[in-house]
């Protein structure tokens, strides 16, 4: 019972870390898109330690975003993620669930844009890929959707949205969660950025209303164009997150 209420609440977690989809290692998203017919490809891993009901464990979620322009200011974007979750007790390790996530579906779109300020919203839904029996999914149909704002006068940019996701579930979760994420991005010079990520999500564990806060810290370096490499560290700043994690990703653009 107690692990499988761990399982729960970490499917729960990596669902909403893993949500906004947006430039890694950040969770806020932009109102950035690739323009009509160009693609860009997200690989990224989020390895992560915590101690949930009493059990410690330790694991990574994957993942591959691909986005494809549709038009100039709206992209189309699909994602696929991979949880491993493994048991640490007594010296030992023993996986406790490992598989594909559910499957992200998303369309965005920047419909304002005056200066260095612009605007846009983002929508989707989640289709259930993951087996909610071992807890790697919802096992039912969920939406969402955020608002954007970005601000990017120079070297130093400021993002931001809120978001609501209907979340509904065959984990004895909330089905109603609220996000809302701030973060600043400064180009130390003219191939790596250095970014920080603030974020607030609804707690989905029924019956506690603290919520999930997490800081991150991270670099974005750009060693030839159309290529991003990137790096962060995951602090959970409330004791119901996720404790910490490592950030890693490859972004490619054609």
């Amino acid at each position: 019972m107690i692990r499988a209420l761990a399982l729960s609440n970490l499917a729960a977690l990596c669902v909403l870390v893993g949500t906004a989809r947006a430039a890694h290692p950040l969770l806020t998203e932009d109102t950035g898109t690739q323009g009509r017919g160009n693609s860009q490809l997200e690989l990224t891993l989020d390895a992560f330690r915590d101690r949930l009901a009493g059990v410690n464990v330790r694991g990574a979620q994957s993942a591959a975003v691909y986005s494809y322009g549709i038009a100039d200011p709206a992209d189309l974007q699909l994602g696929l993620p991979y949880l491993r979750v493994d048991e640490n007790e007594d010296g030992g390790r023993r996986t406790l669930t490992n598989g594909i996530n559910d499957l992200s579906l998303d369309v965005k779109w920047r419909f304002f844009e005056r200066g260095a300020l612009s605007l846009g919203v983002k929508s989707g839904i989640t289709l259930p890929t993951g087996n909610e029996k071992k807890f790697l999914g919802a096992g039912r149909v969920t939406w969402g959707a955020l608002l954007i704002g970005s601000y990017e006068p120079g070297p130093l940019a400021v993002h931001a949205h809120v978001g609501y996701r209907d979340f509904r579930n065959e984990l004895g979760l909330k089905t109603s969660l609220w996000q809302g994420s701030v973060a600043a991005t400064w180009e130390v010079v003219e191939q790596v950025k250095l970014v920080a990520n603030l974020s607030r999500d609804t707690n989905p564990v029924p019956g506690f209303s603290t919520p999930l806060d997490y800081l991150i810290v991270g670099a974005i370096w750009t060693p030839v164009k159309n290529v991003d490499l990137d790096i962060g560290y995951r602090y959970g700043a409330s004791n119901p997150a996720l404790d910490r994690g490592l950030l890693a990703g490859v972004t490619l653009r054609w």
